[in-house]
């Protein structure tokens, strides 16, 4: 028999307990973001996504045989569902790694920080906290957007093994595939991201022409940031946010692309969905059990 943590959760929303599928929600909702925000880099698509899975999830509870952990099958719906969706706009202009290349090579300006830090009415210390804030954004949406340079099976392969850590005996049920054939597509994901941030970027060598500073006004004048800080800003309204410090080149070592991802923040939805998934089913949460 399968050990399953959530298989007390399970059972009472198959009872139609309303507490506990708000449970199930609330568990999963963070889960299925950052899986959606990373696969399709746009936050509101990520948003969608999250929403449209979760729905998915719920109203097909009933046919969840328990052939598996109940998260893997919530991954393998989710990760069905991302592999099927429309492109996005960044991904239907075919980016491919060799494109973002020459993106990163034409867009360095050098920063540096300004000589009166009192303007805009902010102290020294408040100055150097904003810039910090823009770099950590930065650099999500930079390597969020590498991803997008890897074809979707690749991609999908790399946040579940790399990011996430999930096993490849539950990475391959997740995606309906054999232990060795997941390992393979995760080496080869690996290998492309490896080699290009190795090549590239100075958070994994200090060396690596782009340096995320420089990257600032490039990123906040095309708007590649806006969707990443509006989403912090509403989380720190609801006192969701963490505060975490963006990484810094390092001196010492080469950092591996996968420490990029996983140091990355815990953002979650500008809105706790739960009040529009009730909306979007009749009569709060109705689903066949048989």
């Amino acid at each position: 028999m399968i050990d399953d943590p959530h298989l007390s959760l399970l059972e009472d929303c198959l009872q139609g307990k309303t507490k506990a599928l708000e449970g199930l929600i609330q568990f999963f909702q963070p889960k299925i973001f950052s899986l959606a925000l990373k696969f399709l880099w746009n936050p509101e698509d990520a948003e969608d996504a999250t929403q449209e899975i979760l729905v998915k999830v719920i109203t097909n509870l009933g046919g969840f045989r328990r052939e598996s952990k109940l998260s893997t099958w919530i991954y393998k719906i989710a990760s069905n569902h991302l592999i099927n969706t429309k492109k996005s706009n960044l991904e239907s202009k075919q980016i491919h790694l060799r494109t973002i290349r020459e993106e990163l090579h034409k867009t360095q300006s050098s920063y540096t920080y300004p000589s009166n830090l009192q303007t805009e009415n902010l102290t020294e210390e408040e100055s150097t906290s904003k810039v910090s804030h823009m770099v950590l954004h930065v650099q999500v949406a930079c390597t969020y957007a590498m991803l997008q340079g890897l074809t979707r099976k690749y991609r999908l392969a790399y946040i579940l093994g790399e990011v996430f850590q999930i096993s490849s005996e539950e990475a391959g049920l997740v995606l309906g595939i054999r232990p060795d054939s997941f390992r393979q597509l995760l080496s080869r994901a690996r290998n492309q991201l490896e080699v290009f941030l190795g090549k590239e970027c100075s958070l994994t060598n200090q060396k690596n022409p782009c340096q995320c500073k420089n990257r600032i006004r490039y990123a906040n004048k095309v708007g590649r940031i806006k969707s990443y800080l509006n989403l912090s800003e509403q989380m720190k309204k609801d006192g969701r946010w963490n505060e975490i410090k963006p990484l810094l080149p390092e001196t010492t070592k080469i950092r591996k692309a996968a420490e990029i991802f996983r140091n990355q923040p815990s953002f979650l939805p500008k809105k706790n969905q739960l009040e529009n998934i009730r909306n979007l089913l009749d009569n709060s949460f109705p689903f066949s059990t048989r």
